[in-house]
């Protein structure tokens, strides 16, 4: 049976529950084992199907949910025989009461690359082919883009296929990747044309997830012309004695979940912490008359306002962005001279790096809001993932965007020392990619009428320059405005600033001043990225006074700025030791050319 005929027949159809937290309830193991049990012990298997069937659910899921190589460490053999052994189970127990989805694994690891995830995908939907699937589920997504490699394909071979997608909001209305719904609807409109339904499972239990179903569910049937479907965990989990604990009732989750009714839901259960008197419960209140449905609530239309750096990067002929490093202690007083300093000179914008090298100093975010509102600058704070997860970076750009920042330049961040590893564990949930991808998202909705500026980085002098261009258009794709360039040391670097430009993106040509020998020794030699021309160093003498030094130092920045100056939208000058006022030296200068 397929699933159209199903609700062509029925308007509102009842799902199954819970795979995996019934399958702990019922065995004392852990949820883990779940998908291997199609070989172990299918009996297991067949009799939660049965037992969902049994209350009433008229759509089943393969016990597949994590069934893909990486999320298994199973060989190819093995994941075949437990897709197969799950889709033969459930087709055999739901003979023709029910329709059974082939719940295809969405495998989340960000060390494979596109076409080793199409690969993946290729696999596991060849396996539910060849099994004679005909109906497939994508459930538990943040967002759509993890799907739409293996939809792709299975349209490809099967046009015909019934393709469902299940999107996971928690209590804030955001996915784990930081889609609202408003995002995620604009995906959705994209590729309605591929879907068959599309709904909401798990994340949170129903009284959480209904403020923010309505719209959602109104526009995808009105619009979209797609069924809808909802399955809402029993409520939200809790951890007791290192086990996943659901205290909602059966009573209480179904006369929540009921309510979904009014949203004109096609298809409607549960998820984790449900088992089958749940659904049971909740086809007997089904059973009665639906409510009224929700109207239908338009997309709002954002109204962005450019910030002044916004306007900046796209009106001003030339940029000055200036970098300051954060303090390792609490005093910010210095940094806060060296910001008006540097405004007098010209300066557009101050950035402040995030923990450089892996060293932890202050909040960049923290300090930039400081320096904000004391030198009356605009501050352009490196927010970086080597130390943070994706629940925080969007705690920090709320966080940034109610202190009034609106610009951030995304980067993944420096690698932890060797001397740190075992203490200090590196994060890296994200890349700078996805961070300018969460930050566009914010920007729809959430920042709409004061969206951020978005910048990334881009190292000029890579020995892998079509590698790094490949990634500066990965980055213009997600959301980037503008680009800070690793220091330029030499003219070396014009074929990729040109090439950069080209792209459409702003480049801000880095431009970093040596202020000694031992300085200039320490860069070539001990600082990643940094490709130092000889005849540079060997411009510096060990026994310089600190003033002539500084001299030779500006004036080869100043050289390097006006060999550069004519394949650039700006500069961005990396301070040496905080002293502002070689910058505003070299600034002065250039200033024939600025």
């Amino acid at each position: 049976m397929k699933l159209k005929e199903l609700l062509r027949r029925q308007k509102t159809i009842l799902t199954d529950g819970a795979m995996g937290t019934y399958f702990s309830a019922l065995t004392g193991l852990d949820t883990n084992l779940c998908e291997s049990y199609n070989l172990t012990n299918p009996d297991v298997i067949r009799r939660i199907h049965r037992d969902y069937l049994q209350a009433g659910a008229m759509l089943l899921r393969t016990n597949t949910f994590s069934a893909n190589s990486y999320a298994l460490h199973t060989s190819r053999e093995e994941l075949r025989a437990i897709l197969s052994a799950g889709y033969h189970i459930a087709r055999e127990c739901a003979g023709e009461q029910a329709v059974v989805c082939a719940d295809c694994s969405i495998v989340y690891d960000a060390s494979l690359s596109s076409s080793e995830l199409l690969e993946e995908y290729r696999f596991i939907a060849d396996t539910f082919l060849t099994c004679g699937a005909e109906t497939f589920l994508f459930e538990t997504l943040p967002e759509l883009q993890a799907a739409l490699p293996a939809i792709d394909y299975i349209l490809s071979v099967k046009p015909d296929a019934e393709i469902i997608v299940s999107f996971t909001l928690l209590p804030d209305g955001k996915t784990r990747s930081g889609y609202s719904v408003l995002s995620l609807l604009q995906d959705l409109r994209q590729h309605s044309s591929k879907l068959t339904m599309a709904g909401l499972n798990c994340g949170c239990g129903a009284s959480q997830l209904f403020p923010h179903a309505a719209s959602f569910f109104s526009y995808i049937q009105s619009e979209l012309n797609l069924y809808t479907c909802v399955m809402p965990n029993a409520g939200y989990p809790t951890l007791e004695h290192n086990r996943t604990v659901f205290s909602a009732t059966p009573g209480y989750f179904a006369q929540q979940t009921a309510r979904f009714t009014a949203c004109g839901v096609s298809a409607i259960g549960g998820c984790c912490g449900t088992d089958p008197a749940y659904i049971r419960l909740l086809g007997s209140l089904l059973s009665g008359t639906p409510a009224d449905r929700e109207p239908l609530m338009p997309l709002p239309a954002a109204k962005p306002v450019r910030a002044p750096f916004s306007t900046k990067i796209h009106d001003k002929p030339f940029i000055l962005a200036a970098e300051l490093d954060p303090p390792n202690n609490a005093d910010i007083s210095r940094l806060v001279n060296a910001a008006r300093m540097l405004k007098t000179s010209g300066v557009d914008i101050i950035t402040i790096s995030d923990s450089p090298l892996g060293h932890a100093r202050m909040d960049s975010v923290l300090c930039s809001a400081k320096i904000r509102r004391e030198a009356d600058i605009e501050v352009l704070p490196h927010i970086c993932c080597r130390d943070k997860n994706l629940n925080s970076l969007r705690s920090i750009l709320l966080g940034a965007h109610c202190e009034g920042i609106r610009a951030v330049l995304a980067v993944t961040g420096d690698p932890i020392s060797e001397a740190d590893r075992g203490v200090v564990k590196p994060v890296f949930n994200i890349d700078s990619t996805r961070l300018m991808q969460l930050i566009s998202r914010l920007n729809d909705d959430t920042f709409a009428e004061a969206p951020l500026c978005v910048g990334g980085a881009f190292d000029p002098a890579s020995r892998k320059l079509p590698h790094s261009l490949h990634r500066l258009e990965k980055k213009i794709g997600s959301g980037a405005d503008f680009v800070l360039t690793q220091p330029v040391f030499s003219d070396d670097a014009i074929p990729a600033l040109k090439a950069a430009r080209e792209k459409g993106v702003k480049v801000l040509a880095g431009i970093m001043p040596m202020i000694s020998y031992r300085n200039a020794c320490f860069m070539k030699n001990e600082v990643p990225g940094m490709n130092i021309p000889d005849e540079l160093v060997e411009r510096f003498r060990p026994d310089m006074t600190r003033e002539e030094a500084a001299a030779v130092g500006v004036s080869i920045a100043a050289e390097i700025a006006r060999q550069i100056r004519p394949y650039a939208d700006g500069f961005y000058f990396i301070t040496p030791f905080n002293r502002a006022e070689i910058i505003c030296t070299v600034i002065r200068e250039i200033g024939d050319i600025l």
